[in-house]
């Protein structure tokens, strides 16, 4: 039999699958992840030859490709004194002076600095105790803050540093974003919805502060705000979602699902609304087509 050439679509956002350097097959995108063995690619050799001859270490490459928007460019240096007496300098090119604490964005950490020492131990605590579906195939765990350091500073503030990659920025950042890149970054919020919805957690509130993104793959991070989150049975990140969406959207682009999802109320559980969404990027934006940002 002669060997095919087999073209494998990712069916979250419709990008090609490309092998990575574990041998996974990952969508660069979006990161979803599939495991093909040699049975699976038994009539497709070319195919297999070619992605571990080409591919292999590519979509590593790819993952970590810096500033792709320039936005790293001046910034200014904030230095921190620990009560133990070291000195922390860091490098800061945005940041948020909010009631209950100040934000440092760096291109590869955030620093978050609160009144006091406390809500580290809730924010580190519920991140902890995170248990993750056996299915989970987009790794969510990627999409949450990895904290790198945590300290008492010298005048009883608490310091916590989390860890970033250069191509994530705070969604703030940006508005007038066409309907069709925020849907992506609506379909993670969902995913990550779930999985509250899994551990039976709830925000007391998601803010666009909290929200970072990567441009060039629409991923979507919750990478703060996490000392706000308890156990329970709410559910306001559910509207959360909707508001933030709208407040970086052009709705002058949205098809009319789109829009009466976002005006309408919450689904009882994260689970409903997650199909609910997904109906809306089927019927409403044509199913799972990769586009590039706000194109």
């Amino acid at each position: 039999m002669e060997s095919k050439l087999l073209n494998i679509k990712c069916d979250n956002c419709g990008a090609e699958y490309r092998i990575s350097s574990r041998g996974e097959m990952v969508c660069r995108f979006c990161g979803s992840m599939i495991y093909l063995s040699d049975k699976d690619f038994k009539a497709y050799k070319n195919t297999r030859d070619e992605m571990l001859i080409n591919d292999r270490f590519l979509n590593d490459e790819l993952a970590s490709e810096g500033d792709v928007l320039k936005f790293w460019n001046s910034g200014s240096s904030v230095n921190f004194r620990t009560a133990t007496g070291n000195n922390i300098s860091f490098e800061s090119y945005y940041s948020v002076i909010l009631p209950e604490k100040e934000v440092y964005i760096g291109s590869n950490k955030i620093a978050v600095v609160f009144p006091d020492k406390m809500p580290i131990a809730p924010f580190n605590n519920i991140l902890s105790d995170i248990m993750y579906p056996s299915a989970d195939i987009k790794g969510l765990s990627k999409y949450l803050p990895n904290v790198t350091y945590r300290a008492e500073l010298d005048d009883g503030r608490g310091l916590m540093l989390i860890a970033k990659v250069e191509n994530i920025y705070p969604l703030y950042l940006f508005e007038n974003l066409k309907a069709t890149t925020v849907a992506w970054m609506i379909s993670r919020f969902e995913n990550l919805g779930c999985l509250l919805e899994f551990n039976n957690m709830d925000f007391e509130s998601i803010r666009i502060e909290d929200i970072y993104i990567n441009p060039k793959t629409h991923e979507l991070f919750i990478l703060d705000g996490w000392e706000g989150v308890s156990m329970t049975s709410d559910r306001n990140y559910l509207k959360d979602i909707r508001s933030i969406a709208k407040s970086v959207m052009d709705i002058s682009t949205a098809p009319a699902l789109c829009m009466e999802f976002l005006d309408g109320a919450p689904k009882p559980t994260a689970y409903d609304d997650f199909k609910a969404w997904d109906d809306v990027i089927m019927k409403g934006f044509g199913g799972h087509n990769f586009h590039k940002f706000n194109e």
